[in-house]
């Protein structure tokens, strides 16, 4: 009731200021964006994993309630009606700062792969707020690029602006299909952060059948990297 209030309260005020009123079936406006977003993501993620377009959804939406938004107002309805991880109390976990400090005191190069549907200043402020943002050479948005995970697209864009070959790479997520699926396509190591029992990213959080496409390493928690062979010893010389 919290998340359905607040996001009530700003899209109101956003429409007032554009001069429409918050009225009828508006206000279901909200409801019917969650909902045509979580049906165009799960058409994308489990098809051709191109970035949905949210802003564009906002608009389509918008228009089923008789208004007719520029491409800017679907932007400001997006960021409006997408409360953000601050407002929802999204924390890190806590072993993830003093792990990220280990690899990068061996010397060991970071990037950030992410499903994500707002970038921009928002974003990177709730990025700076998590404590995340130096130790990052490239961060790679799937909204930015167009491409979602697990395409390889959008792991390709991070190589590329890392100047590493595949082979040289570990991927790390909690995603069999997104993170280990979209990392093996293109030979990248893949390690399986599994996620917590209450909090499943997918179906199931059973170790998954050997083949192909199976994470190379599983783990319970991010601190687990310091001990897996991958991260022994020191750095090849380039």
């Amino acid at each position: 009731m919290v998340i359905r209030g607040e996001t009530m309260r700003r899209i109101t005020n956003l429409l007032a200021r554009w001069g429409y009123q918050m009225s009828g079936e508006r206000h279901m406006l909200g409801r019917d964006i969650r909902l045509a977003v979580e049906e165009e993501t799960e058409r994308a993620f489990h098809g051709d994993c191109i970035d949905p377009g949210y802003p564009d959804i906002c608009r389509r939406v918008a228009a089923r309630h008789d208004m007719e938004l520029s491409a800017d107002q679907g932007e400001e309805l997006w960021e409006t009606w997408n409360l953000g991880g601050a407002f929802l109390g999204r924390v890190l976990y806590p072993d993830v700062i003093p792990t990220l400090e280990w690899l990068r005191e061996r010397g060991h190069r970071l990037a950030a792969v992410t499903n994500r549907g707002f970038s921009g200043p928002r974003f990177h402020q709730e990025v700076c707020e998590l404590g995340l943002t130096d130790f990052f050479e490239v961060t790679v948005i799937s909204c930015d690029i167009g491409f979602m995970k697990p395409h390889p697209r959008i792991f390709e864009y991070a190589l590329e602006h890392l100047g590493i070959e595949p082979k040289e790479a570990v991927m790390v997520g909690d995603s069999l299909r997104a993170d280990v699926e979209g990392a093996k396509t293109l030979g990248i190591k893949a390690v399986w952060r599994r996620p917590p029992v209450g909090e499943p990213v997918e179906a199931t959080t059973d170790i998954p059948e050997p083949g192909p496409l199976a994470p190379d390493y599983t783990i319970d928690n991010i601190g687990d990297l310091k001990a897996l062979p991958i991260f022994e010893g020191p750095l090849p010389a380039k």
